[in-house]
């Protein structure tokens, strides 16, 4: 993982989808599957009907959330908001479009490597 989003394996054992994970596994899949990323405002994280490869967990900013050519609206302001549930689901498609309503920083998780990982320790996957 970028040094910049060192120390996430911590904040993402607060959050629902990690609850229970192993700190050794939660800080391998930090290290192997995530990834700082920011985005200028105006810019698109992701389409609706795009392959889903990533979850995504909110870390500055704000991200509109919009359905069948913006009809539905829903905006995440929260740090550690998490989008793209749908990578979770292998050969899923996005439902949504992602778009940065202002300067965003986010965590991008593979999902395909993280997965593996959670393979690897039947114990937690």
């Amino acid at each position: 993982m970028n040094k910049n989003a060192e120390g996430w394996e911590i904040r993402m054992t607060e959050m629902d989808l990690f609850t229970g994970l192993d700190l050794g596994v939660m800080a391998e899949i930090a290290e192997g599957t995530c990834q700082e990323v920011g985005f200028h405002e105006g810019s698109v994280l992701f389409e609706e009907g795009d392959a889903a490869a990533a979850l995504y967990i909110l870390d500055k900013g704000v991200v509109l959330l919009t359905i069948g050519n913006g009809r539905s609206v829903y905006s995440l302001t929260d740090r550690s908001e998490i989008f793209g549930w749908s990578s979770l689901i292998e050969g899923a498609r996005y439902t949504a479009t992602a778009t940065a309503s202002t300067h965003v920083q986010v965590i991008r998780i593979d999902t395909r490597k993280m997965n593996r990982l959670l393979e690897a320790h039947p114990k937690f996957g």
